[in-house]
């Protein structure tokens, strides 16, 4: 009984340690969330701190596009409505990558776009880096929540996050 005891104990006081985000980090490109973001965006090359070039947080920045865009949801999939000539075209992955605007995400890999492939968080992570770092000096504004503002109430979390993270 004692020794019952004791490993119920022992799993009582691992519960809070791995909910925390004690545990070690780790790549799963299908887990969901905003942790699950801030650590795809930590292995894609995202920085921390850039202020040495003047590009403060840009993980943060990662982070709270991805959960304004997608809720940080590693499959999700938006239609865009068709406009006259274009058909109507996705956004795929947590980071929403257009498959018309930027069609060098088909070259994942294989070369071919897959749902295994784009449904990977760590695929949108590095897509989104390679898109921000392309040399275009666009960065974030291939996104539309970056337009928007709409990715400006997620800055607190996503500091915390990466915070949590790195």
């Amino acid at each position: 009984m004692n020794k019952m005891r004791m490993l119920l104990v022992g799993l009582v006081a691992a519960v809070p340690l791995a909910m925390s985000g004690g545990t070690p980090a780790f790549a799963n490109g299908t887990d969901n969330g905003i942790d699950a973001c801030a650590r795809e965006a930590k292995l894609a090359g995202f920085a921390k701190d850039r202020s040495g070039e003047g590009r403060n947080d840009d993980a943060i920045y990662a982070v709270a596009i991805a959960m304004a865009e997608s809720g940080c949801t590693h499959d999700a999939v938006h239609t865009n409505s068709p406009t006259d000539p274009d058909p109507g075209t996705k956004d795929l992955g947590a980071w929403q990558i257009n498959e018309r605007w930027y069609p060098e995400v088909h070259n994942h890999d294989s070369g071919i776009v897959t749902d295994e492939n784009w449904q990977d968080m760590g695929w949108s992570a590095r897509n989104a880096y390679a898109i921000d770092n392309d040399g275009t000096g666009r960065g974030w504004a291939s996104w539309a929540a970056w337009g928007l503002g709409t990715y400006k109430q997620y800055l607190g979390a996503a500091r915390d996050a990466v915070y949590r993270v790195w």
